[in-house]
């Protein structure tokens, strides 16, 4: 008999092996537009697991887990702290597997000194998250609303070269800031070094490791705000950062900056932010999170993105979008425990 221990309170490590088998799912008729054919390719947990006998075990806090701890093969983490105690109540444990690169809530030095390998999958819904994130920027950058206006209104006959479009900018001259470094802020610092881009960030921790590998700079809260040309929010809602960037924050932006947030709307200000955009004291938005979602249809957001000296761009709560992400994701996860249980390499090992 197989134990492996489950600790997901977001629900991603089984979703991918669970959708099949729930044809009332409200995900089934979301994701099956991306691949119709995904649905029966992707197999359940049980089909994965045939040959096995297993003990499933999903739970949902830290005591839970601790009382099962010592009779565990596997633990399988996403977004969850372990403190190093109670990974050493792990005797049996054959290896744990966190679900993203962020893997700082599991305690490494412990499980070295244990003999129990960890394994960081990367999560390609985030790679999704952090593209689109680039494609807000790039938008904006490069004024392809008013790009697109004026091919639609004809306006490029007027010139031998085609009508100049105003506020294009170069991204090299400029710097991206990063607030929070975790799994989605670090392929945006990658694509920047592509664009020859300065880059920032400021994190509840700092990461001197990753910083020459990325080529960033930590830097205080404050002095993130006040040096971004481009400011990208890549943190959790947690009660302690609920409307955590408010008007001060704001305030302490360039007149010509541009604000992103792909990651929660309740983390900021979302009044301030309205405020600031009307008044034209940011350069612009590019936001796919609201403080309430779905946005309402009356919201003063809508009028911003309507107007295109806003230069503000919504999308819907739709980053995380892409060929059936939550599938994939849950696939390397279960690929990987079985990998071990055969004896085979392990995947993105990184103890």
């Amino acid at each position: 008999m197989i134990d492996i221990a489950v600790w997901d309170n977001i629900g991603n490590v089984m979703l991918g092996v669970r959708l099949r088998g729930q044809s009332d799912h409200p995900w089934q008729s979301r994701l099956t537009a991306d691949d119709p054919a995904a649905v029966e390719a992707a197999p359940l947990f049980e089909e994965l697991f045939a040959d096995y006998e297993v003990n499933l075990h999903e739970v949902k806090t830290l005591a839970q887990l601790e009382a099962l701890m010592p009779d565990l093969d596997y633990l399988v983490l996403h977004k969850e702290r372990l403190p190093a105690e109670v990974l050493a109540r792990g005797k049996k444990l054959r290896l744990v597997e966190h679900l993203g690169l962020d893997y700082r809530g599991v305690p490494i030095e412990t499980a070295r000194a244990m003999g129990v390998p960890v394994c960081a999958t990367p999560l390609i819904n985030y790679d999704a998250v952090a593209e689109h994130a680039w494609a807000l920027l790039l938008t904006h950058y490069k004024q392809m609303p008013r790009q697109r206006q004026n091919v639609e209104q004809r306006r490029y006959l007027q010139h031998p070269w085609g009508a100049a479009v105003p506020n294009v900018r170069l991204l090299q001259d400029d710097t991206l800031g990063l607030l929070g470094f975790g799994e989605i802020a670090r392929p945006m610092a990658r694509v920047a070094r592509a664009f020859q881009m300065k880059v920032l960030y400021w994190d509840k921790v700092r990461f001197p490791e990753l910083e020459e590998r990325y080529q960033v700079e930590y830097i205080a809260w404050d002095d993130l705000f006040r040096r971004s040309d481009v400011l990208s929010v890549h943190i959790p809602i947690l009660p302690a950062t609920e409307g955590i960037i408010g008007a001060r924050e704001i305030g302490l932006m360039q007149p010509h900056a541009f604000f992103i947030n792909t990651a929660r709307g309740q983390l900021v200000d979302q009044a301030a932010l309205v405020a600031a955009l009307n008044a034209r004291r940011l350069g612009g938005a590019g936001l796919d999170v609201f403080a309430v979602e779905p946005l309402p249809a009356d919201d003063p957001l809508h009028a911003l993105h309507e107007d295109l000296s806003a230069n503000v761009t919504l999308t819907s709560h739709s980053a995380w979008q892409g060929p059936w992400t939550w599938v994939r994701d849950s696939l390397a996860i279960w690929m990987n425990v079985l990998y071990s249980l055969r004896g085979e390499p392990l995947r993105y090992r990184v103890a």
